[in-house]
C-alpha cells in the first residue's frame, strides 16, 4: 500500500505543470547536437548543391555533352533532394533518425562514387538523382526536426540559425577550394574526395548524434492537441499551415530569383565578372552573420517581428540593387543591397520551422515540413525563371528586380498572419 501510495504521489508531481516544465532535455547535450549537424550540413551541402555549378565545363569537355544535358546534372539534383525531403520528414517521425540521416548520407556518397565511374550523362545524371536523395534526407528537414526535440523553444531561432551558417560555410568554403581541385586532379577525382569526405566526417557525426532525447522538450501550452500535435491529414486542411506554405514558398521565390541572376546582372551593370563574384560572395558572407545575429535577436524579439523587418530590409535592398549602375552611387548600392538583403534573405528558412512548429506540434513536425519544403521548393523553383524571362523579353533587368520586389512585398502578409511561437515554461 505505502508503495502505492507512492508510485500514485510520483504520478501526480510528474504530471503537473510544475514537473512538466522543469523536464528538459539536457541542453548541453542539444547544443553539441546542433554544433555537429552544423559540420554535416557544411560539408554536404557545401560539396554538392553549392558546388554543382564547378563541374559542367569539365564534365562536358571530358563526356562531350551539351550545356543542356550538363544543366540536367543540378535539376535531376535538386528535383531528387527536394522529393526526398517529405520522405524523410515521414520516416522520422516513425523510426530512428539515426537509421535514416546515415543512410542518406552513405547514399550520397554512394551516388558521388558511381558519378565519378560515369561512363556516359545518362549514367552521371541517375547517379546525381541518387546522390541528392541522399542529401536531402540527411540535411535540412531531418536537422532542424532533431533541433526542434533537443532545444527549448526560446533558443531554436539561434539553434536553426547555427544549422543554417553551417551550410552557409560550406557555401563559402568548398567551391573555391573544390575549383583549384579539379583543376589539379579533374573532376573525377574530385568526385570520389567528396565521397570519402561524407563517409570519414558526416557518417562518423551522424551516427554519435543523430538520436532523439529521452525527455522530450516540455513546453507550457494550452490543450494536449498542441503538445502532442496534428495527424498529416488534419494538418493538411488546416489554413494556417497553407498560409504557412505561402509565405515559405513568395519569400523563395523571391530570394531565388535574385541570388541566382545577381551574377549576370552585375556584369550587365559594367561590373567585371571577378568584381561580381566577390559581390556574390559578400552575400554569402553576410547571410552567415545574419543566420547569428538574428538568431540571437530571436531570444528577445518574436520571429513575426524578426521577419517583418527583415523583410522589409530585403525589399529595400533589393531597390537599392538598381541603383547598381549610376555612376557615382552604384558601389554604394550593391554594398547596401549585400548588407540588407544579403543578412536577411534567409531567414525564412530559419523561422518558418518555429511557426510551423506552434501550429501542428511535433507528433508529425518532420513530415509537415518536409512537404512544405516540397511545395514550397516546386513553386519557388520558377522564381529564377520569371527573372530569366523578363530579361530576355525586355532586355534589362529592372521589370525582373521590381517583380522579385514585389513577390517579397506580397510575403508581408502571411509573415503578418503567422503566430507568434510560445515561449518556453
Amino acid at each position: 500500500m505505502q508503495q502505492t501510495a507512492v508510485a500514485l504521489d510520483s504520478a501526480v508531481v510528474s504530471a503537473s505543470p510544475d514537473a512538466t516544465a522543469l523536464a528538459q532535455p539536457d541542453q548541453r547535450q542539444g547544443w553539441t547536437l546542433v554544433m555537429g549537424l552544423a559540420v554535416v550540413l557544411c560539408v554536404s551541402l557545401g560539396t554538392t548543391i553549392c558546388a554543382l555549378g564547378l563541374f559542367s565545363l569539365p564534365i562536358i569537355a571530358d563526356l562531350h555533352c551539351t550545356n543542356e544535358q550538363a544543366a540536367h546534372l543540378a535539376t535531376a539534383f535538386m528535383l531528387s533532394m527536394t522529393l526526398a525531403m517529405p520522405l524523410a520528414g515521414w520516416l522520422l517521425d516513425r523510426i530512428a533518425p539515426r537509421l535514416v540521416m546515415v543512410a542518406g548520407s552513405a547514399l550520397a556518397a554512394l551516388g558521388y562514387l558511381l558519378a565519378a565511374s560515369s561512363p556516359g550523362i545518362d549514367q552521371l545524371i541517375l547517379a546525381m538523382v541518387l546522390a541528392g536523395i541522399g542529401v536531402g534526407a540527411s540535411t535540412y528537414v531531418p536537422a532542424i526536426t532533431l533541433a526542434s526535440h533537443w532545444i527549448v523553444p526560446s533558443r531554436r531561432g539561434l539553434a536553426f540559425g547555427i544549422l543554417l551558417a553551417g551550410a552557409s560555410m560550406g557555401g563559402v568554403i568548398f567551391p573555391t577550394l573544390l575549383t583549384h581541385l579539379i583543376g589539379l586532379f579533374g573532376w573525377r577525382s574530385v568526385m570520389q574526395a567528396i565521397a570519402v569526405l561524407i563517409l570519414l566526417v558526416c557518417v562518423p557525426l551522424l551516427l554519435w548524434l543523430a538520436r532523439l532525447p529521452e525527455t522530450p522538450v516540455a513546453v507550457s501550452h494550452g490543450g494536449t492537441e498542441a503538445i502532442h500535435g496534428q495527424d498529416i491529414g488534419q494538418a493538411l486542411r488546416m489554413p494556417r499551415y497553407w498560409v504557412w506554405i505561402a509565405m515559405q514558398l513568395l519569400l523563395t521565390m523571391s530570394g531565388l530569383g535574385i541570388y541566382i541572376a545577381l551574377v549576370s546582372y552585375l556584369v550587365s551593370a559594367g561590373y567585371s565578372a571577378q568584381t561580381a563574384a566577390i559581390w556574390y560572395a559578400g552575400v554569402g558572407v553576410a547571410g552567415l552573420a545574419g543566420n547569428f545575429i538574428f538568431g540571437a535577436a530571436s531570444q528577445r524579439w518574436s520571429a513575426k517581428t524578426i521577419l517583418l523587418l527583415g523583410n522589409a530590409a530585403s525589399i529595400a535592398g533589393i531597390l537599392c540593387l538598381l541603383g547598381a549602375k549610376h555612376p557615382a552611387l552604384g558601389l554604394a548600392a550593391v554594398m547596401v543591397f549585400t548588407l540588407c538583403w544579403g543578412t536577411t534573405f534567409n531567414l525564412v528558412n530559419q523561422f518558418a520551422p518555429l511557426f510551423l512548429e506552434e501550429a501542428v506540434g511535433q507528433r508529425n513536425f518532420g513530415s509537415l515540413l518536409g512537404i512544405g519544403n516540397l511545395i514550397g521548393g516546386l513553386g519557388a523553383a520558377f522564381g529564377p525563371a520569371a527573372v530569366g524571362y523578363l530579361v530576355d523579353t525586355t532586355s534589362t533587368y529592372t521589370l525582373a528586380l521590381l517583380l522579385c520586389a514585389g513577390i517579397a512585398a506580397v510575403a508581408t502578409l502571411p509573415i503578418a498572419m503567422q503566430q507568434r511561437p510560445r515561449a518556453a515554461a
